[in-house]
């Protein structure tokens, strides 16, 4: 099968969720909410608890836990205490696996880069 055709569907469904997709994308970009899901990928934390691992006010900290739970990254387990939502939990984890990724293939084309130089400068050396 043409890759171009593998990519259509992807394309498709990507381009008519636009709408739902890019408020979650625009609610895990910001440092504070990211920091968030990530203080939550270990289990639930209660709101001091936050607040202790935040550099924020309340009313700050308040507010981007419910933008979070707006979009259902997050979810309210009892009085004052949040987790991960299952899809917040995957958009973190697709993340962190996304950013792998690409620090490997950064390494990867540096090692490249280097094993050329090397070849071409033992090659010019034989001239």
């Amino acid at each position: 099968m043409d890759k171009k055709n593998d990519r259509t569907p992807s394309k498709e469904f990507l381009l008519n969720s636009f709408d739902e997709i890019v408020p979650i994308l625009m609610a895990i970009g910001n440092p504070n909410r990211f920091k968030i899901l990530v203080l939550l990928l270990d289990g639930p934390l209660n709101f001091q608890a936050l607040l202790n691992n935040m550099n924020l006010k309340k009313s700050a900290l308040a507010n981007h836990l419910t933008k979070l739970k707006d979009k259902g990254l997050i979810k309210k387990i009892q009085h004052g205490t949040y987790s991960l939502t299952e899809d917040g939990n995957k958009y973190v984890i697709a993340i962190e696996n996304t950013h792998k990724e690409s620090k490997n293939l950064e390494i990867k084309r540096e090692i490249l880069e280097k094993r050329k130089q090397m070849t071409m400068s033992f090659l010019e050396r034989k001239e």
